[in-house]
């Protein structure tokens, strides 16, 4: 006898575990492989319903089936039928919208997955008899909550991700210097102006303790570091104070004279001080 709960179980420490070092985009392809080898199917892939005219496979097993699309009115009619419940067809109807994607299949699972902006739905077939019996259900319904959470993380780190990519080109562009230190004492980062200034390796990440050991070297190469010190007490006095045209005058041939901004950065997932250097 199966266990169907084992199963679902073995999905979610699966699911738990993966690997954080790997891209995001690639995790739910392993979510939805890993489902298909637990309940031994023979196809399983992703419809994303893109928009109003055009459905797409994705993370199909076998990979063949990657890339074709999909009308998807036929495919809204039929989750619309179903209240957007698990369909489950024992034997698969010959009037069904998706013929191509069950082709020399027996019977299949349908598992709506509704996150927005793109809504999709997990296709699973088998090419032999299956016993849908209260156990599968329950471990069907168990994986589609799981593979919900994992959709819904894998389009948010990919938003994220995407921001992160364009704001990043944009301070990188900038001329000024540019340095951002989380309050979390884990997290930091410059643009390339910065990590020349800083004498840093490139930019990008960087741990808080690394810049502030290069801040602090920078800043002993100051000829007026007793004025430097002075306004750094009045700085950090309170988190919220700002400063600005803050001057750094550098030994050097030739000296260099750096006017530095130091703002407090606080939101509701973030918090920390931005230092601009401008020459």
């Amino acid at each position: 006898m199966i266990k169907w709960e084992s199963k679902a179980l073995d999905f979610i420490n699966q699911t738990s575990r993966w690997d954080k070092e790997k891209h995001i985009s690639s995790f739910l392809a392993f979510s939805i492989s890993l489902v298909k080898n637990l309940l031994q199917a023979d196809v399983a892939l992703q419809l994303e319903f893109e928009h109003e005219h055009s459905a797409k496979v994705k993370n199909a097993s076998p990979h063949f089936h990657n890339g074709a699309v999909v009308n998807p009115d036929p495919v809204r009619q039929l989750l619309y039928r179903n209240a957007f419940k698990t369909i489950y067809w024992p034997e698969i109807p010959s009037d069904n919208p998706l013929k191509e994607q069950l082709q020399d299949l027996l019977c299949a699972v349908i598992i709506p997955i509704n996150i927005e902006p793109h809504n999709s739905l997990l296709l699973l077939g088998w090419s032999d008899p299956q016993t849908f019996d209260q156990g599968f259900q329950d471990c069907i319904e168990t994986i589609r909550l799981r593979l919900r959470e994992i959709l819904s993380q894998t389009q948010e780190r990919l938003y994220f991700q995407g921001i992160a990519v364009r704001f990043a080109a944009i301070l990188h562009s900038l001329p000024h210097a540019v340095v951002f230190i989380n309050n979390d004492g884990y997290a930091g980062w410059v643009n390339q102006k910065a990590a020349d200034i800083l004498g840093l390796a490139g930019p990008g990440e960087q741990l808080p303790a690394i810049l502030s050991d290069a801040m602090t070297l920078l800043r002993n190469k100051a000829m007026n570091t007793e004025d430097i010190y002075n306004t750094a007490i009045q700085l950090f006095a309170s988190p919220g104070n700002t400063i600005a045209d803050w001057e750094w005058k550098l030994e050097g041939d030739p000296p260099r004279t750096y006017r530095v901004s130091c703002l407090p950065i606080a939101s509701q997932r973030i918090s920390g001080r931005l230092w601009i250097f401008e020459e």
